[in-house]
């Protein structure tokens, strides 16, 4: 199922994920991303903060005008298309949909929506046992009244946890949340024993294209108290402080901004973005070394980041670094910069060679 050639949209969001960099992804496998459903959108991908998409019968609410053809994925699968995640385990799967939906007693609809948000991970439509102990335990729960909704989002909190819905036994809180049973104890899907998990009024992605919208509208006081709460109700996607940091930075408040930047690549230390953020602010505070230092890390991170291949080769050359800007420039010329970043990096690279070679003259 390769990208290439695809229109594709995305429901809710990728964890961890900015919309820029998913963009960039897409368009280097040849698959254009619509801001919007519409009738030439050929791919429809659901990210896991898209469970109250699901209704309880397994159905699915689809954005309005999608063709009926649109070939349906869940957010793993196009992690895996992007290149961003490995290929599920190599295990025996010698299970057919039919025999799920029979060993577990579950609808086709209700084994189908699983799989869309990855609670069952299917290979070339062929499932494991993990899968099987995984929609057994589904089943048991939605016997006793519990939504599938929040069977899906407990099942997506315990992966990113590093367990899976196969090895735990959960039952309703207190609150009437989802928690695990432990040995007749409550724990939070963390596994930490005797909290209680609170239930939000409004789910993450309602507070997200909230702050978003904010953001765009220039309301930043409300944008910033969204992106807090927001940040509380998940504490590991690094994309909410870094949202936060910019702002903050929109408002004048660059130590705070640079706080929820350095938030964002803790989380994530593979956050390109971030780091470009925190070494422009470095330039500014004057602290060339750490500027380096935070470019070199958004570059490794993010080897096509052309803005922040530029911002290194241009301070390098600025500091007279000319034997380290000039590999930098190159690569710059490498990622088809704008014409104002390809004029600038040409006359870079003759004046790099120029005292490269004249440092060689002097020592020689």
């Amino acid at each position: 199922m390769p990208l290439a050639g695809q229109t594709l949209h995305l429901v809710g969001r990728l964890h961890g994920l900015t919309r820029r960099r998913l963009e960039q992804l897409a368009r280097a496998r040849g698959c254009k991303l619509a801001a919007r459903p519409g009738p030439r959108v050929t791919m429809v991908a659901f990210g896991h903060s898209a469970v109250a998409q699901a209704l309880d019968d397994g159905r699915i609410r689809l954005p309005p005008a999608l063709p009926a053809k649109a070939t349906l994925i869940s957010e793993n699968v196009l992690r895996r298309l992007l290149g961003l995640l490995d290929p599920p385990p190599a295990v025996e799967r010698n299970l057919g949909q039919a025999e799920i939906e029979r060993l577990a007693g579950l609808s086709p609809n209700v084994v189908s929506c699983l799989v869309l948000f990855d609670v069952l991970e299917p290979v070339d439509d062929r499932f494991g046992y993990r899968d099987l102990v995984a929609a057994r335990e589904a089943a048991r729960l939605l016997k006793r009244g519990v939504a599938l909704s929040d069977v899906l989002e407990a099942a997506i909190a315990l992966r990113r946890r590093g367990s899976h819905l196969a090895e735990a036994r959960l039952t309703e809180g207190p609150s009437g949340a989802l928690v695990r049973d432990i040995a007749g104890q409550l724990a939070e899907l963390s596994g930490q024993l005797t909290m209680r998990l609170e239930r939000t009024a409004r789910s993450l992605d309602d507070l997200l294209v909230d702050a978003e919208q904010a953001e765009h509208t220039g309301d930043l006081s409300a944008a910033e108290s969204l992106y807090t709460t927001a940040m509380r109700a998940d504490s590991g996607d690094p994309v909410l402080p870094f949202n936060l940091g910019n702002v903050f930075q929109a408002q004048g408040r660059v130590t705070e901004a640079k706080i929820a930047w350095q938030i964002a690549v803790a989380r994530d230390p593979a956050f390109a973005e971030a780091w470009y953020n925190l070494a422009m602010a470095a330039e500014d505070d004057k602290q060339a070394d750490l500027a380096i230092a935070q470019y070199r890390r958004a570059v490794q991170a993010q080897p096509d980041y052309a803005d922040a291949h530029f911002n290194l080769a241009l301070l390098l050359t600025r500091l007279d670094r000319c034997n380290e800007a000039l590999p930098a420039w190159e690569r710059v010329l490498e990622l088809e910069p704008s014409a104002r970043q390809t004029g600038t990096a040409q006359k870079a690279i003759a004046l790099c060679r120029m005292r490269i070679q004249q440092e060689r003259t002097q020592t020689g």
